[in-house]
């Protein structure tokens, strides 16, 4: 190469036009990203096609036209050949790059390859492209200016790649449409900057002649090749343009279709008539429900309430008043429920309930008893008195432990419910099937014992531990059926729980506790009562009222009466029976623990309730005479009730040994059957005579003895202040 170089200058419509052609194509490549993604896989792939073609085409005219802005003093000309054979690796450099910005889970690593692929193409182009206007003498490369190119080269795509995926990521709002713009006018910039030292690399010696003059040349050839590239890049860009209006109003038509499909799936999941989930709804919230958070799961409830004499209802007054009605008792309903629980209407004459977060059985039962009564409550529907009652089963999860239990065993509980006579509620129990037509029987039954006068209170004596005198007696009901005989409380006694009377047992032998009370008095006998209190009565909220009520009705003094709460019942849910105790402490009635040492008591809670009374459980009485530890025990439970000023009753007891035992143990007051039995009040009065603990006359016998069963006494009782009143 000769020692002085031919003098060179650049056109500046040629470098603008190959400046404009770049930011186009890199603009629509990133349109043709979209059209990638937005696409399946084979209108994705016809588009990388497409796209490459059209973009390759701008990229090998740009590269062209910065040539074709280099002027030299003497004729120029380009091989047709060299100049084609450059646009086939623009097409594939296009193509690796619409497919690094569309695949976006590629690794890093084939990213940075693919950037060096990219920018060695680039190079590779522009030297094609120099390659093609043949010089004699051969024009000559500064090895070290053209590797200061290839670096601008690369330092343009490498930020510019991620840039552009960042920006791709976005949604093609105006602002961000501005944002990318401006990215890409930077990165044209510099790969326009980097293939101009590219070309200034070479070096044409002064004198030497262009051999490929004869070729392609003209000063219109610049201005052909803008318009072959910019020819193509218009359409491309009016397909993507239509496509996307294409695909946005496949997605309205698709968002339109959804809406409707949810629109339908809402109207085929809601009754008609009350707007409630139907239960299609309601299954599908339920399953939902328990493939959610396990922990709130644990306390799911599903009532089935079924409106007893419904259809009788239609028949008589027609559809238009039974949907009415149901309207209404569904706003009561949601009167009495959270904002949390989902109520609806399953069939023409039930509804369904699921609560979660229930804290116990009580809760449950005193939530289906607050149905029950809304739904019996009469209602004035088109100038009509109506008076509805509902069966209500109840299941429970664990005890079902699917959406399918859940529905069909409150299913089977609803059904007990009905066979039972219906206004009751009942819960679901495992075995149901087999027992179920014997507890409906027994429930019937149960139901009408206290208006045939089948039930009775019997009396257990409780002594003073010291000196064996009457401390008081207990209160439990007995039933004398007219064919089973004399039942269990055992028996008797959980089927009342379970259909909802046992409050009105407990309050029928709160007022016979009372009545007796005040008869003996009379006969000149005052003797404490204790009545049991089950765990239902303990959160019934109209508790005061009716103990109130009866204290008053007899005018009895509430000292005279001991309730007895079972230390598990009391427990339970602590904050609601303190609340209890301190109701009933301040009414003046005395309160026991009962079974004490078979629950799990704290002794800050201990503390706290205003007991005055504490029974140890007859399962430590029954080993004292045979085990140290049961001694130990029971010591130690004199000492803390003594210490919290609690006076100590020992249950069960049945032997001599036992007895000495507990009064040397310093307990107050003793009841088992090594004193008595349970036993009615004619045998306690004759018990009491035969003790000489009392002595009456045939007039007070008979006094006591004949009066009529839940009749109100009329006796004063003026050196005692009826409590309560």
């Amino acid at each position: 190469m000769s020692q002085i170089e031919m003098a060179t200058s650049y056109q500046i419509w040629p470098l603008l036009a190959a400046w404009v052609v770049s930011i186009y194509a890199l603009y629509l490549q990133g349109l043709v990203v979209r059209r990638v993604r937005a696409n399946e896989r084979d209108a994705g792939f016809a588009w990388i096609l497409g796209g490459s073609l059209c973009l390759g085409t701008g990229l090998w005219a740009e590269s062209i036209l910065g040539l074709l802005a280099l002027q030299l003093p003497i004729p120029v000309g380009y091989v047709r050949g060299v100049l084609l054979a450059s646009w086939l690796p623009a097409v594939a450099i296009t193509a690796c790059v619409t497919w690094m910005q569309t695949d976006v889970g590629l690794s890093r690593r084939m990213r940075v390859a693919g950037v060096l692929v990219v920018s060695a193409g680039l190079c590779l182009v522009t030297v094609i492209n120099v390659s093609a206007m043949v010089m004699q003498p051969q024009a000559q490369w500064h090895m070290k200016m053209a590797l200061g190119a290839a670096m601008v080269v690369l330092l343009a795509c490498a930020p510019g790649s991620v840039l552009i995926r960042h920006m791709l990521q976005k949604p093609p709002t105006p602002s961000n449409k501005v944002k990318t713009l401006g990215v890409l006018a930077l990165m044209a910039t510099f790969v326009r900057l980097g293939q101009m030292m590219l070309i200034g690399a070479v070096s044409i010696s002064a004198g030497a002649v262009c051999i490929s003059a004869d070729q392609l040349t003209g000063d219109s050839l610049a201005l052909m090749l803008t318009v072959a590239a910019l020819m193509p890049m218009l359409l491309l860009h009016l397909g993507t343009i239509q496509d996307g209006r294409a695909h946005s109003k496949h997605a309205q038509l698709q968002d339109s279709l959804n809406q409707a499909q949810a629109a339908l799936q809402d109207a085929n999941q809601h009754d008609v008539a009350t707007g409630l989930l139907n239960r299609l709804g309601f299954e599908r919230t339920l399953r939902q429900t328990l493939h959610g958070d396990c922990s709130t799961v644990q306390q799911l409830t599903v009532f089935r309430l079924n409106l007893d004499g419904f259809k009788s209802l239609i028949e008589t007054y027609g559809y238009d008043l039974g949907d009415t009605t149901v309207r209404f008792l569904a706003s009561r309903i949601h009167g009495l429920v959270r904002d949390g629980d989902v109520l609806s209407r399953s069939d023409t004459d039930e509804y369904l309930l699921m609560c979660n977060g229930l804290s116990d059985e009580h809760a449950v039962a005193q939530l289906a008893q607050r149905l029950g009564d809304a739904i019996h409550e009469p209602c004035l529907i088109q100038d009509q008195d109506i008076t509805l009652s509902c069966s209500i089963g109840i299941a429970c999860y664990p005890v079902s432990t699917n959406a399918d239990q859940l529905l069909s065993h409150s299913q089977d509980a609803m059904l007990t419910a009905r066979k039972a006579g219906g206004a009751v509620y009942c819960f679901y129990e495992r075995g149901m099937d087999r027992r179920g037509a014997e507890q409906v029987d027994m429930q019937r039954d149960l139901r009408h014992a206290i208006e045939r006068n089948e039930l009775e209170v019997y009396f257990q004596p409780k002594l003073r531990a010291h000196d064996k005198a009457l401390a008081g007696v207990e209160a439990l009901l007995r039933w004398t059926h007219p064919e089973r005989g004399m039942v269990s409380p055992v028996q008797f006694i959980p089927v009342a729980e379970r259909f909802g009377l046992i409050g009105e047992l407990g309050l029928w032998v709160l007022n016979e506790a009372c009545r007796y009370i005040r008869l003996w008095h009379d006969a000149g006998l005052n003797i404490p009562v204790a009545v049991n209190l089950s765990a239902h009565q303990l959160r019934q909220p109209d508790l005061e009222l009716r103990v109130r009520d009866a204290l008053k009705r007899h005018r009895v003094p509430a000292r005279m009466l001991i309730m007895e709460i079972t230390e598990s019942a009391a427990m339970d849910d602590i904050e609601s029976s303190l609340r209890v105790f301190d109701m009933l402490d301040a009414i003046g009635v005395r309160l026991s623990i009962d079974d004490f040492g078979t629950g799990y008591s704290s002794l800050s809670y201990l503390r706290r309730l205003p007991a005055r009374q504490l029974k140890i459980d007859r399962s430590f009485v029954r080993d004292l005479e045979t085990s140290l530890d049961a001694q130990a025990i029971v010591e130690a439970v004199v000492r803390l009730s003594h210490a919290l000023g609690l006076q100590v009753v020992a249950e069960g007891v049945e032997t001599q040994g036992q007895a000495e035992i507990l009064a040397r143990l310093a307990c107050d007051e003793l009841q088992g059957f090594l004193f008595a039995k349970p036993m009615p009040e004619p045998a306690l009065l004759a018990w009491l005579v035969q003790r000489g603990t009392a002595v009456l006359s045939p007039h007070q016998v008979a006094l006591v003895t004949h009066v009529v069963p839940g009749e109100d006494t009329l006796f004063e009782w003026p050196e005692m202040e009826a409590s309560g009143s």
